[in-house]
């Protein structure tokens, strides 16, 4: 079988998050670390991935289509002077691609324009984020197995599927409270389905209309997956344990990549959410914020 990795990067500056937190309902470590605020950076984490694109072995042809999403008016030059060098290049199971794109929509709307150029050239399609690395040698032995043996499959989430909050429900008109959504859209779907959701909406789903954060998550990492639960199909389970994709600063820092919370994690979260957080603009306001931030 043919797969196509599309990998969302930006030379943007970035925010730094030096520690991967716990979010989703469940509730796992899902919301990634990530410190990578320079084209340098950038550069030498698209080349991390690459190293790992080249240790996995699979008798699958795997393609890995960088679709990189910038303001035409920054200046990206050794960023793009990159992509052009790398472009073309063999990989141990495929070949590396690059696209150059404007930041409408921000990843999402740079797999909807990947999706559109190469649709149907490929069986199955794989989404991730630049700052998210398959870390595993078999993810994709493992995702194929899980796609095989889901009534229905429409997506195998990498890393989880989640319910969401109440104000993006209402703002998306989704009516019960269950699971509609794969964290980040990090997975893999099917040239059949991705067809279909295509056909549906005439895009993969993503922010049009502004360059607001809640906007993109709820037209872009929401619908992106809920949209495939309208058409009729589910999501493929992982495991309990598995992560089939992991923080790639994380796997820079030789940490350990956790998906559940233990007890003690559950509890500093809670303290966070029902004291720390209703107390912040009260320390805030005298002075005392960085009390509260210990």
């Amino acid at each position: 079988m043919k797969f196509l990795k599309i990998v969302a990067s930006s030379f943007h500056s970035r925010g730094i998050r030096e520690k991967t937190t716990l979010t989703g309902n469940p509730l796992g470590f899902f919301a990634h670390s990530q410190n990578f605020t320079t084209q340098e950076d950038i550069i030498n984490l698209i080349e991390l991935n690459l190293d790992y694109e080249n240790q996995y072995s699979t008798q699958h042809k795997v393609d890995f289509l960088i679709v990189s999403s910038n303001d035409p008016s920054g200046n990206y030059n050794a960023g793009y002077q990159y992509l052009e060098k790398i472009h073309n290049q063999p990989l141990n199971n495929g070949k590396v691609f690059t696209l150059l794109r404007d930041n409408l929509g921000r990843q999402f709307g740079g797999y909807s324009e990947a999706f559109k150029k190469y649709k149907d050239q490929y069986d199955y399609y794989i989404f991730q984020e630049d700052d998210m690395i398959c870390h595993l040698p078999n993810y994709l032995e493992l995702a194929i197995d899980i796609w095989d043996k889901t009534e229905n499959c429409g997506f195998v989430p990498f890393i989880g599927s989640t319910k969401v909050r109440k104000s993006h429900r209402k703002a998306l008109g989704i009516k019960k409270n269950i699971v509609v959504s794969c964290h980040g859209a990090h997975g893999m779907c099917s040239n059949e389905v991705l067809n279909s959701v295509f056909n549906r909406y005439g895009s993969l789903p993503f922010n049009k209309k502004n360059n607001a954060f809640v906007d993109h998550l709820r037209d872009g990492e929401i619908m992106f997956t809920y949209s495939i639960l309208q058409l009729g199909y589910s999501f493929g389970e992982l495991p309990r344990d598995m992560l089939l994709i992991a923080p790639a600063y994380d796997l820079m820092r030789g940490l350990e990549i956790k998906k559940n919370p233990q007890l003690f994690d559950l509890i500093n979260y809670y303290f966070g959410e029902f004291i720390k957080k209703p107390l912040y603009p009260v320390f805030k306001k005298i002075g005392l914020l960085n009390l509260i931030k210990k």
